[in-house]
């Protein structure tokens, strides 16, 4: 049994403890504010029925984290990562709304409690979410089992003496038109719902949530809809050539193994940048790629749309890299 799963599931089932403690404290009022106009409340609902709503929901997300924990052997487990984290921040939330709300209209009055109490439960769920997904963490297999893994041929191979040379830095250019539509798609569909959001008169919570939301899927997008890949003696690093971030990168040292492969959009998720249990892939169209496995388990595969020998160039490449940081490590131990 992964004990820290358990925990993960422990601290996701905590808010319907704390609720149970809390309520019999900050008794639900006659009415509690539900909707703002501007600064000030402009809707009410019963002080029970937010209640109700509440323990609905923090049940619902302790029942899942339930059968997270029991179902281990079946729920891959960067699956149950990410279902244990968004247990966490709306089963967290959804008790803050209830704690937030209750306390300053008990202290305020329904019709004097600001927006912004409610924005932050919003960030106390963030808070909790990435908790949830810090406890649960991921197994990392032992080395020799993720060798055996590994096609013999594309595992790294301690590099010393005579074979240690400079590595000569490789780079290629990858666009996917795909992110590129997506990424613009999303900034005019989330804008237009921000703008028709904010018009509606709805609160300032809601405004920000989705441009959080949107804006984040938006960027992630724009920035993987053209990329610069490179491999030094540093390892592999994945730029983009829309936004000045880094987007993905793997240090030669976490390299155990690379290798070319036809990627088949069918098998590795679809066409864009997908994220599976244990793998990640950046595929354009479908073709040859670089497959590297990193010593946590996980395999990140990007396409190269120069063709099998860039691909090839690039894979050896980062195999010398890693050879000879290998060879290094082991040298002074």
């Amino acid at each position: 049994m992964n004990a820290r799963r358990v925990l993960a599931g422990l601290f996701t089932i905590l808010p319907l403890a704390v609720l149970l403690l809390v309520v019999p404290v900050l008794r639900p009022p006659e009415r509690v504010p539900t909707h703002w106009a501007g600064s000030r409340p402009d809707g009410w609902t019963a002080g029970a029925g937010l209640l109700v709503g509440v323990m609905t929901v923090v049940v619902l997300c302790a029942l899942a984290a339930a059968a997270l924990a029991v179902l281990q052997r079946v729920v891959p487990q960067a699956w149950s990562r990410w279902a244990i984290t968004a247990a966490a921040a709306v089963g967290w939330g959804a008790l803050l709304v209830y704690v937030v709300t209750v306390w300053r209209t008990g202290v305020s009055g329904p019709e004097e409690v600001g927006q912004l109490w409610a924005l932050l439960a919003v960030v106390g769920a963030l808070v909790a979410g990435l908790v949830g997904y810090v406890v649960h963490g991921r197994r990392v297999p032992p080395p020799a089992e993720l060798r055996e893994r590994i096609p013999e041929r594309a595992r790294t191979q301690p590099l010393r003496g005579s074979a240690v040379r400079p590595v000569e830095p490789w780079t290629t250019e990858v666009s996917s038109g795909t992110m590129r539509v997506i990424g613009w798609g999303l900034v005019a569909v989330f804008l237009v719902t921000a703008v028709a959001v904010a018009a509606s008169g709805e609160s300032l919570v809601m405004v920000v949530v989705v441009l959080l939301v949107g804006g984040g899927a938006a960027l992630l997008a724009l920035a993987w809809s053209r990329v610069r890949l490179r491999v030094d003696e540093a390892g592999l690093e994945v730029r983009s050539r829309v936004l000045p971030v880094r987007v993905a990168s793997v240090a030669a040292e976490d390299v155990v193994g690379v290798e070319v492969l036809d990627l088949d959009p069918m098998r590795w998720g679809g066409i864009g940048l997908r994220a599976l249990p244990e793998r990640t892939a950046y595929i354009v169209d479908g073709g040859p790629g670089i497959v590297v496995w990193k010593r946590d388990g996980r395999r990140l595969a990007l396409q190269v749309t120069e063709g099998e020998a860039a691909a090839r160039a690039g894979a050896r490449t980062l195999l010398r890299a890693a050879g000879q940081r290998l060879g290094e490590s082991s040298r002074s131990s």
